[in-house]
């Protein structure tokens, strides 16, 4: 917490020198924004919603692949929920892992295929962003726009891509591997815990933690030996972040730019990273001169890279913080804040 909380400090600050430094810029990005074509930039929010449609579908062929029996439309409205609940409760995906595990119980999932559908989606979409990065790079040196930071950047999102993924792989894969981590881990988060509230030495219990990484190594081997199935799970992982980076791209077209879509996924990649950092809910304050600074050094004017930023979150933002704040308060009234906030 020490870190994150520093992190975000020194962050503030560069975005207050950022803020500081390129005023005439953010004025004229405010100017553009009454220039944009309202048409054109209405496209984000079907786009946005086919979105929440290929992440459907990537749990869908995920669980088909496990043998859980579970339509689309059925994961569908939990997508948007999943959404909001990460945008309002910011903890780096945890507060989604927790809901989306509560959440599917309706429809027979259990804890420890929920949490691994969840890693899977993870790990797809981190899989997919080496890759699409990898294709930016290239889009961006055919246009001579490339710069040495983002290069930087690229290679360390996709090391650490590829590291997680294979200490994940590790650490479920064997059943003495599993026995050895949840006991290590789960000592010292409760230690950590233990710390602030004494009275409470085993906050997390030991057995349960070891009976779900069980069920998780089970899971694995079933989805380890079914690769083919998951194949349509890279698939829509693919998709989704494609259609996340049209709709910024859309924002550009409204401006009536075009730009190098190698620019924009670069940008969309980095800032979704540093967002699992921040503080602020969906990762505002953060991400917007992030993903400007990316576009800006991607060779795009500083006006329109803001503007067409500001415009494309707080489309996005609304859109799916309205249809998720509905589903989510739906689900409650449905299920029972009970079944969806507490395990």
């Amino acid at each position: 917490m020490k870190f994150k909380v520093w992190l975000n400090v020194v962050t503030f600050l560069a975005i207050a020198l950022v803020i500081y430094f390129g005023w005439q810029d953010i004025v004229l990005a405010f100017q553009k924004m009454a220039t944009l074509n309202i048409w054109v930039l209405s496209l984000i929010i079907p786009a946005q919603f086919l979105s929440f449609f290929g992440l459907s579908k990537l749990y869908f062929y995920f669980f088909k692949a496990t043998g859980v029996d579970i339509t689309i439309k059925q994961l569908f409205a939990p997508m948007m929920e999943l959404n909001f609940v990460n945008h309002v409760f910011p903890s780096g995906g945890a507060s989604g892992f927790s809901y989306l595990t509560l959440r599917l119980k309706a429809y027979g999932v259990s804890t420890a295929k929920s949490t691994l559908g969840q890693l899977a989606r993870f790990v797809a979409t981190f899989l997919a962003y080496v890759v699409l990065m990898l294709v930016s790079l290239f889009l961006l040196a055919l246009q001579g726009d490339i710069n040495s930071m983002v290069i930087l950047a690229v290679a360390s999102i996709a090391f650490s891509v590829v590291f997680l993924t294979a200490i994940i792989m590790f650490i479920v894969g064997k059943e003495s591997r599993i026995n050895s981590f949840t006991s290590g881990a789960t000592r010292w988060v409760n230690k950590m815990i233990h710390v602030f509230r004494r009275k409470h030495p085993e906050t997390i219990s030991l057995e349960q933690v070891h009976k779900v990484f069980l069920e998780l190594h089970e899971d694995y081997l079933l989805v380890r030996g079914n690769w083919r199935g998951m194949r349509p799970v890279l698939r829509w992982a693919f998709f989704t972040n494609i259609i996340e980076a049209a709709m910024i791209y859309i924002a550009f077209l409204a401006a009536g730019m075009w730009v190098n879509p190698g620019a924009i996924f670069i940008a969309m990649v980095i800032a979704n990273m540093a967002g699992l950092v921040a503080i602020l809910p969906g990762g505002i304050g953060l991400y917007e001169p992030i993903m400007a600074a990316v576009l800006i050094s991607g060779g795009i004017p500083g006006a329109i890279a803001l503007s067409a930023t500001l415009v494309y979150r707080v489309i996005t933002l609304l859109v799916s913080m309205a249809a998720g704040y509905f589903l989510y308060h739906k689900a409650v009234s449905k299920y029972g804040s009970d079944h969806l906030t507490s395990k």
